[in-house]
């Protein structure tokens, strides 16, 4: 640990690692702090005799998950000469020797730290073109090809942006984890076997690559909010079967959903979508945010209609590229091409928007005082028509 060639006295308790700095610092001042460690393997990173891969961030580099929290990356992997090699990013550099392979992986835009993480493995490689960015697919097959560029396609058009990268990797892994992280997705080598027996369940797939719209493209800007990533994903794993398979396959996992979350409640897990009262460790707990934040989707389709919807999705995905979101913001966007609408932007955003949203009722308030805010007035009760 040192600033330069000035050695620095740490304290590590527990997942923490306080530094007391020779020299104090000041407010608003850079300084640059060098780092020496070794990781073990926790569980956060995932040892197999051909493949090693993450499964949490804070569990092999120092960083703090608290959703809200920003930071860049560069990566670099040495690798044996015939394993892939993936990581969070874009591939900058490959330098390819003897003993090892050297891979650069670089993410220059500001991310949350649990987007980041990489895979190694021995694995067979395809890939394609899709829409102009470059899809790698590891350890499966070419018939994961086309049904993953048909939905980022899908989604290209859906959202109105284009996939927020130059490469996009999904990675079939050992295990039964699921993973998405910026520019890669970890799925189980078991889904793409279960895939060649069933090719129209493509919901997680889907669902995980969205997240790269609603996750990497668009962050929660806290972890009340954590619902527009992970319900609006699971949505638009719903919709993307509906556009390959029919109406029925689409009703069918909106009726799963709604039967999930029916389960929760009667377990007493319900809580609002944006719920101002959870912290850090809460946030990742529970399915609601999932399937509740589907089911509420579904209902807000129906109640704007399927045009005014998707135009509504593509103006939030617009005005908050980039940005951290929160709920006043998702809501602002489909008040926006609502008949009644109010105005367009990101004005009155949090407490304060909160309040003057109060102040001049939409016609949309009642179905989000209900299930996003959790207002419970007998008015609001009448939206979720149940």
């Amino acid at each position: 640990m040192a600033e330069g060639q000035i050695a620095q006295s740490f304290e590590r308790n527990h997942n923490l690692l306080f530094i007391a700095l020779t020299n104090p610092l000041l407010p608003d001042e850079p300084r640059t702090i060098t780092l020496h460690y070794q990781a073990g393997p926790p569980p956060g990173l995932r040892f197999f005799s051909d493949q090693i891969y993450t499964a949490q961030t804070s569990d092999w580099m120092p960083c703090s998950e608290e959703p809200g929290e920003r930071a860049t990356l560069h990566l670099t992997i040495a690798a044996p000469p015939d394993m892939k090699a993936a990581g969070s990013g874009q591939l900058t550099a490959t330098r390819a020797g003897e003993a090892q392979t050297v891979t650069e992986w670089r993410l220059d835009s500001p991310t949350d730290p649990s987007l980041f993480g990489f895979v190694v493995g021995s694995f067979s490689e395809n890939t394609a073109d899709s829409d102009g960015a470059k899809l790698r697919i590891l350890g499966a097959g070419t018939q994961l090809v086309e049904p993953t560029t048909a939905a980022m396609h899908y989604l290209n058009e859906r959202t109105g942006k284009h996939y927020p990268g130059q490469t996009y990797t999904e990675a079939f892994i050992h295990g039964d984890l699921t993973r998405s992280m910026a520019g890669l997705t970890l799925l189980p080598e078991s889904y793409a076997q279960k895939l060649e027996k069933r090719a129209d369940d493509l919901w997680l797939l889907t669902n995980e690559l969205a997240r790269q719209w609603y996750g990497v493209g668009i962050a929660s800007g806290n972890v009340s909010d954590t619902w527009l990533s992970d319900g609006i994903s699971a949505f638009l794993g719903d919709a993307f079967l509906e556009e390959r398979f029919g109406k029925e396959r689409y009703e069918r996992e909106i009726e799963h959903a709604r039967q999930i979350y029916d389960r929760l409640r009667a377990e007493g897990q319900d809580r609002p979508l944006s719920d101002t009262e959870r912290t850090g460790a809460q946030g990742g707990d529970s399915r609601i945010p999932e399937y509740k934040g589907a089911y509420f989707l579904y209902l807000l389709s129906q109640k704007t209609g399927d045009s005014a919807f998707w135009n509504g999705l593509r103006l939030y995905t617009s005005e908050e590229w980039g940005r951290a979101a929160a709920s006043e913001d998702f809501q602002r966007a489909f008040d926006a091409v609502d008949t009644n609408s109010g105005t367009r932007g990101r004005k009155n955003a949090g407490a304060e928007g909160k309040q003057n949203r109060k102040n001049s009722p939409k016609t949309l308030d009642g179905l989000f005082d209900l299930w996003v805010y959790g207002v419970t007035d007998t008015k609001s009760k009448k939206a979720d028509g149940r």
